[in-house]
């Protein structure tokens, strides 16, 4: 049967209809009379229609899609327009075009995923759809298939136009307000480690003379005028380097995780922060000193297609960066507080110079919070309509 079915669609279409228009003429020229001659009349337009659709060549030029919004977050709605030119010399009748290799499991589909229309003499073309709730990662659109029939389905003509194009769907941002990390411990107060540098820039005053300041800052002028050796003051300002972890070797809550992640690189860096990034999977990458819009977008192009395919434990992990933890303030962001995290933080306490830890909830998720203990160490469960806070959760006793 399927073999039949395939010969049917293939060459066999032609053949039933010179079978058609054999059987139609010969029942004409042996029956006679009016009605069997204007039976025939009546199928020669159609059936010699069908055989020209056989042969004539298909001419579709100027295919172009064009997505709108450009930039695209998790859960944003996404209108496709798909443009085309008609060049085939023929009158068309009816065409199907529908698109290829999309995933349809990327998004939620409003509308209809093929276009029918009836062609005629019509050249141009434009037919739009819309993608809702896109979902992170990249989309790859192939192609367009385009689909020619007769009146009545006895010639059927495809044609496959290549046109790729990829769509990158990043985390979903959230805007979180920023303040330096200060965090709130069993032991007191204290705030998260900064380093005092001197902004050589920005003088505010001199003093006298202390053993040990540097030759560059005497304060000639002073010198000159009463022999006196004089230091000039500058601004302390502080700056805070934050190491920023995703752990990519639990699925729970992951996508979560990737949002918040994402949000704490763009507020620290729009607030001109000190961060790097560590991506804790296959691929483990690191992306040093972040401090551009454009480091920060290739951070964003990245975050678009990670997935929780870590083979390492993320202690196990974390573990080999401590020189990179020693000099800066551990953010972890995580979906599962395991205890093999959490025998991590005790073990690592003593030698970081402060941790955060993230464990994100999904929506409608009971989360019994449970207090960690541990001296430079602070564990904050957070869900998504907290994201705005995060920093402001870090200071909280």
């Amino acid at each position: 049967m399927k073999r039949l079915k395939n010969y049917l669609q293939g060459g066999g279409r032609f053949i039933a209809i010179i079978v058609l228009a054999v059987i139609t003429f010969s029942y004409a020229m042996f029956q006679g009379g009016f009605v069997s001659w204007f039976v025939f009349y009546s199928l020669t337009p159609f059936l010699l229609y069908s055989l020209l659709l056989a042969f004539a060549p298909i001419h579709i030029y100027e295919v172009s899609r064009e997505v709108t919004p450009s930039k695209l977050h998790r859960g944003d709605s996404a209108k496709i327009t798909v443009s085309f030119r008609n060049k085939t010399w023929i009158p068309l009748i009816f065409m199907t075009v529908q698109e290829l290799g999309i995933d349809r499991n990327s998004s939620n589909y409003q509308g209809r995923y093929n276009q029918i229309y009836f062609v005629g003499w019509k050249r141009k073309f434009e037919w739009s759809y819309e993608l809702n709730d896109m979902k992170r990662g990249k989309m790859q659109f192939q192609g367009i298939q385009f689909t020619f029939t007769d009146f009545f389905g006895w010639t059927i003509r495809t044609k496959v136009v290549e046109e790729d194009k990829s769509v990158v769907i990043l985390p979903k941002l959230s805007t979180i307000k920023y303040k330096p990390l200060q965090m709130q411990f069993e032991h007191g107060g204290v705030a998260a480690p900064f380093s005092m540098v001197k902004d050589t820039s920005l003088v505010t005053g001199v003093r006298d003379y202390q053993s040990g300041d540097k030759y560059s800052w005497i304060h000639w002028k002073s010198f000159a005028k009463n022999e006196t050796l004089r230091t000039k003051e500058f601004e302390d300002r502080q700056t805070q380097d934050i190491f920023l972890a995703i752990d990519q070797s639990s699925e729970k809550n992951f996508e979560h995780a990737v949002d918040l992640t994402a949000s704490i690189l763009q507020s620290v860096i729009k607030n001109h922060g000190d961060i790097s990034f560590l991506s804790t999977g296959e691929k483990r990458e690191i992306f040093p000193k972040l401090k551009s819009q454009s480091r920060l977008e290739k951070v964003m192009q990245h975050l678009a297609v990670v997935k929780p395919d870590s083979k390492q434990s993320i202690d196990a992990i974390l573990a080999n960066e401590m020189a990179l933890i020693n000099a800066a303030t551990l953010v972890l962001v995580t979906g599962e507080l395991s205890k093999e995290l959490k025998d991590f933080f005790v073990n690592s306490s003593k030698f970081a110079r402060g941790i955060v830890c993230f464990v994100v909830s999904g929506k409608n998720e009971k989360v019994v919070e449970k207090r960690l203990s541990v001296a430079n160490v602070k564990v904050i469960h957070i869900a998504e309509e907290q994201f705005e806070n995060a920093f402001t959760e870090v200071m909280k006793p």
